[in-house]
């Protein structure tokens, strides 16, 4: 097995997924963003500002100042997720670059024929996160193509998430890393206690029937290796 320290030093596009993750699995986070870091490539760290975004952002943000993040604003967040946006944006000198859908949530929920949030269809559920979530993102992807995509999805959040590797491809050919897939809660916590940051609000989204189940925007990271490579 080849250390951090070797990986770290492999700046090369079309990098080695089993060996990335073969090394990943004893790795710190900070030993995983700071390989992220030393490709020298465009990074977009993605975050709902939920719970425990402000590790992820924490985080790579301190080894990588100024680096881009992106937030995809469904519009059905409520107040206290948006406070919590500014105030942890202000924390971390942030400056996310904020998404969102073509319509307001009034629209789109017309548009699909949403009458009640609590009685929402398997479909509906599907066309409201390619809606609210996955066109916006995509937009984002469009606009500033990064190579490799930093996300806080942890494997206890969802049964899908728990069968991830760290690092994974997207289908678009982005390198996917979860530098925190195997944190417990606590360790979240701890992190968090540790750098005096705030625990988040819980996120309201629409997209998901159960809080452990998937909207979408995840679930494209499971391909072994990118076309075209």
């Amino acid at each position: 097995m080849q250390s951090p320290n070797t990986l770290i030093n492999q700046a090369i596009p079309g990098w080695d997924l089993d060996a990335l993750n073969e090394t990943f699995a004893t790795a710190t986070p900070e030993t995983i963003v700071r390989w992220a870091v030393a490709q020298g490539v465009q990074i977009l760290t993605s975050t709902s500002f939920g719970p425990h975004a402000a590790a992820t952002l924490h985080l790579v943000q301190r080894l990588d100042p100024g680096s881009l993040v992106v937030w995809v604003d469904s519009g059905f967040v409520d107040e206290s997720t948006r406070h919590f946006a500014r105030n942890l944006s202000q924390q971390l000198c942030l400056e996310p670059a904020i998404f969102r859908p073509k319509t307001t949530p009034l629209t789109c929920l017309v548009q699909l024929g949403i009458k009640d949030l609590d009685q929402v269809s398997s479909a509906q559920r599907r066309h409201l996160a390619d809606t609210i979530k996955l066109e916006p993102f995509q937009r984002a992807l469009d606009r500033f193509s990064p190579q490799i995509w930093i996300s806080g999805i942890r494997g206890e959040e969802t049964a899908f998430r728990s069968g991830l590797d760290i690092a994974s491809w997207d289908e678009r050919g982005i390198l996917k890393l979860a530098p925190f897939l195997r944190a417990s809660s606590s360790d979240m916590e701890s992190y968090l206690s540790r750098h005096e940051l705030p625990l988040g609000p819980p996120v309201f989204d629409p997209t998901k029937a159960a809080p452990h189940l998937e909207c979408g925007l995840h679930t494209r990271t499971n391909l072994h290796r990118p076309r075209g490579l």
